[in-house]
């Protein structure tokens, strides 16, 4: 028997919750249908068991596929050692066996006591909450032998009895992917069955025509250590009823049933807060033709196990009707030694992905809600980027439309990546004669500053969001390996905003760099190979641009003569531009350390009572050296409000940068309209002698609602 090696690391997430892989690697499509979290009970658990207790071993496997996805009544700690695990699972076996199951008699369990000992015991558990659906036409007739009552919908109070016909193949792939609790009985003989817990199924059938299945199977597993059972990996095929290959040949189902809640529960919103301690944490917000999606990473560290969570967030998807019921990470073959995601929702683990969709039937998350999916794995990993996709809800579930891809980070097994850092120089803006403005960007160079060579081609491409025209520049042959510590100069990036998108007055116009820009390399961090900044537009006929010098802060911008002037700047005459003038005297270089809130989230929750209010969010701040001259290190050089949490600053070279993670939370008296005003501050006390000790603040608003 198997016993998770991370069982309370995961139970803790859970409740937590609950209160090398490329870019370029696509998501394989899903072949078919697994439930890999069926506990796998040994019938030689028990002195006492033997291979007639097939029924109440299947019984109690999925009674606890359904404790742990949503029915914590159906398995207890029955062998009261604090913990709920398989154990349990076994006992409770034990007792559905020795009591209303009847196995140790002559007769044993049969399909009536196996039906009546399970409707019974969920009846008194969840009355009025189950359907057990019985596919056997004969059935009535084995009830009423059994009970010499008259079989109906109700003949056991508390429970639905729904008669369905004879098991099928389709009825059967139908009830998995429903979530409900399958049990086939193969026919042993006249009185007897071979029961097994339903586990899979492939959609595409063999040459030959038959359905690949597997189940749960209580015979032992003589390589794995302990009473585990086994496996049984089979093909199914179809001749008025259902058989299965086992043992001698296709035997007959004879009976099948299903344990299904009759009412699908709404799905009630996740929830989970990225710690501050946390090794890494992404967000990302990803349009879609028919709504966005959020998507929020964070990494935990605990020893030698790195734990993947991803908040997924319904901004504003609807499809048909309906949510989200599917999200998809990509997968480098790490094997998942826990993981954990909404209730009733089932994960599936490929060489190329780790799977979670919800139930047939069912809506998923919808507008406004969260879910929580989390995966631990052997550490130690690297967080790098890695394809996801959510999936709208449209059973049975398949990698056709409506999927969507999004993106995220995830796990790879080597610390060996490559990391491309890009660093641009200079930038400007002209007014051309017809209208249109041209863009012009310096970006001095990229440089690998990983530990591993980048092998395959990407792109540095600059462009104004929102705007037409772009410029970029392959990266590629000759210059491939780029390896460890090279550096490749680039040429100047120039593009155009066409006359009839020009802003007027043409400025504050957003400019965005990024190198590999289609993600096509797994890099150890995105942060430091995307510049953004805010241009302006000067000259035109009359008004030539040229570079225009700061002396007091060394900056340098390229405008024309009279707004040089007007500025108190040196103009370096028309025709010069940043990149070849140098607006530092020599003896004069200084550092110059900014701080720059990236990115804010906040929530507010009303305390029971409205009496109080509580409030808590996550923000990420970079702080860059933007002078000419090295910082040195600064203990407690960057403090952030809400809270005043400060962190130390490290030594930054010019143009070198680093990034922080800030918790906060508080109380007040109503969430109503609150928003956070945020700032953050970069050498509060004035330790470094800077160019510029006006720029040292940033500050920004989160709507907390």
């Amino acid at each position: 028997m198997k016993r998770c090696a991370l069982s309370l690391l995961t139970a803790a997430l859970i409740a937590a919750v609950a209160c090398s892989i490329s870019a370029q690697t696509d998501l394989e499509a899903l072949d078919g249908y697994t439930r890999s979290s069926l506990q796998l009970i040994s019938q030689e658990s028990k002195d006492h068991w033997s291979d007639r207790w097939t029924g109440p071993i299947e019984a109690a496997t999925i009674l606890a596929w359904l404790q742990e996805n949503g029915y914590p009544e159906f398995v207890r700690d029955f062998n009261e050692d604090g913990e709920i695990d398989e154990l349990d699972t076994i006992e409770l076996a034990d007792i559905l066996g020795t009591g209303a199951m009847r196995t140790q008699t002559p007769i044993g369990t049969n399909d009536a006591r196996l039906v009546i000992a399970l409707a019974r015991y969920v009846a008194d558990l969840y009355p009025g909450q189950f359907v057990l659906k019985i596919y056997d036409e004969g059935f009535p007739g084995e009830f009423a032998a059994e009970t010499s009552e008259t079989f109906s919908p109700n003949a056991i109070p508390g429970v639905e009895l729904r008669l369905m016909g004879e098991p099928s193949i389709e009825a059967y792939e139908h009830e998995l992917l429903s979530a409900e609790g399958v049990i086939v009985g193969l026919e042993q003989s006249e009185t007897e069955n071979t029961y097994l817990a339903g586990r899979s199924f492939l959609y595409e059938e063999t040459p030959a025509g038959y359905t690949p299945v597997d189940f749960a199977w209580s015979e032992e597993d003589r390589f794995e250590p302990g009473h585990q059972g086994r496996i049984l990996e089979t093909v199914a095929m179809e001749d008025e009823r259902m058989f299965v290959d086992h043992r001698m040949g296709f035997t007959p189902v004879e009976f099948m049933l299903a344990l299904s809640p009759i009412e699908r529960p709404r799905f009630i919103s996740m929830s989970y807060n990225c710690p501050p301690d946390a090794l890494a944490y992404h967000v990302t917000e990803n349009p879609t033709p028919h709504g966005s999606i959020r998507v929020e990473e964070c990494v935990l560290r605990e020893e030698d196990v790195d734990i993947y969570v991803w908040i997924v967030t319904n901004i504003d998807f609807v499809w048909d009707g309906c949510g989200v019921c599917m999200f998809a990470v990509s997968n480098s073959g790490l094997h998942a030694i826990g993981k954990s995601g909404p209730p009733m929702w089932t994960f599936t683990e490929t060489p190329g992905g780790w799977y979670w969709s919800a139930p047939a039937l069912s809506c998923g998350f919808e507008e406004g809600q969260t879910a929580v999916f989390i995966v631990a794995v052997f550490g130690p990993t690297t967080d790098v980027w890695v394809p996801a996709i959510i999936g709208g809800c449209v059973p049975p579930f398949s990698l056709d439309d409506p999927i969507f891809g999004v993106r995220t980070t995830g796990p790879i097994e080597s610390e060996e990546c490559p990391d491309i850092a890009l660093r641009v120089s200079d930038h400007g803006c002209s007014i051309e004669p017809d209208g249109s403005l041209k863009m012009t960007v310096w970006p001095s160079e990229i440089e690998n500053v990983g530990g591993a060579p980048i092998t395959s081609g990407f792109s540095v491409v600059a462009f104004a969001p929102g705007f037409s025209g772009s410029d970029g520049v392959s990266i590629a042959g000759p210059d491939l390996p780029f390896d460890p510590g090279d550096v490749i100069e680039l040429p100047p990036l120039v593009f155009t905003i066409p006359a009839g998108e020009a802003p007027d007055p043409p400025c504050d116009i957003a400019v965005r760099v990024v190198a590999d820009s289609s993600f096509a390399i797994p890099e150890c961090t995105e942060s430091n190979n995307t510049v953004e900044f805010l241009e302006c537009c000067y000259g035109g006929p009359g008004n030539e641009l040229g570079a225009c010098c700061f002396p007091d802060t060394g900056a340098c911008l390229e405008m024309s003569e009279v707004d040089c002037d007007a500025e108190g700047g040196v103009f370096e005459g028309v025709g010069t531009d940043c990149a070849s003038v140098d607006c530092w005297p020599q003896d004069e270089d200084c550092p110059d350390l900014v701080a720059i809130i990236q990115h804010i989230t906040c929530s507010c929750d009303q305390v029971v009572g409205g009496q109080m209010a509580e409030y808590s969010g996550n923000a990420t701040v970079r702080v860059e050296n933007i002078g000419s001259a090295p910082s040195p290190s600064i203990t407690n050089g960057l403090v952030f409000s809400p809270g005043g949490d400060t962190k130390n600053v490290p030594a930054l070279s010019p143009g070198g940068d680093a990034t922080f993670f800030f918790h906060f939370e508080g109380t007040l008296r109503t969430c109503e309209g609150f928003t956070i005003s945020a700032s953050a501050q970069v050498d509060p006390s004035g330790a470094v002698t800077e160019c510029d000790e006006g720029n040292n603040t940033d500050s920004d608003e989160e709507d907390c609602d």
